[in-house]
C-alpha cells in the first residue's frame, strides 16, 4: 500500500509536465496570411471582379510589413505582429496577394481566383452545326 502513493505522484507530476510542454509547443510561431473570400464571381471571363477583401495575418515579432497585390502595395502597417482589416479590390485576374516585411522578403502569400458563371470554355452547344432535316 505505501508503493501506490509515490508511483501515482510520480506519474501525477508527469503529466502535469506533459500537458505544460504541450500548452508551449502550441503557440504560433509563423507567419500566416487569410484572405476572405478566396474566389470571386463574375458573369463571364474578362469582367472586372470588385469587391471587399477581409485580411487577417500574423507574424512571430512585431515588424513593419505591407500587403501587395502582385508588385502594388495596398496597405502597411509599421511595429505591428498582428492586423485585421477590409479592403476594397478590383481584379480581372487570378490576382497573388503577399505580406512582405521592410526588406521586400515574402512573408506569406495567397491567391484569389476569379471564377466566371458562363465560362466559353467548357460551354457546349445546343444543337449541332448539321442536320438531316
Amino acid at each position: 500500500m505505501n508503493f501506490k502513493w509515490p508511483c501515482a505522484l510520480f506519474m501525477s507530476s508527469l503529466l502535469l509536465i506533459v500537458i505544460s510542454v504541450k500548452g508551449h509547443a502550441q503557440q504560433p510561431n509563423k507567419t500566416t496570411l487569410k484572405i476572405k473570400p478566396v474566389v470571386c464571381m463574375v458573369k463571364s471571363i474578362g469582367q472586372v471582379c470588385e469587391m471587399t477583401i477581409a485580411v487577417d495575418w500574423t507574424i512571430p515579432s512585431a515588424q513593419d510589413v505591407c500587403l501587395y497585390k502582385d508588385n502594388a502595395p495596398l496597405q502597411c502597417w509599421k511595429n505591428q505582429r498582428k492586423a485585421r482589416t477590409n479592403i476594397s479590390i478590383a481584379i480581372s485576374e487570378d490576382m497573388s496577394f503577399s505580406l512582405r516585411n521592410e526588406n521586400m522578403h515574402v512573408l506569406a502569400e495567397q491567391k484569389v481566383k476569379i471564377n466566371a458563371a458562363a465560362s466559353r470554355k467548357y460551354r457546349r452547344k445546343l444543337k449541332s452545326d448539321w442536320s438531316f432535316f
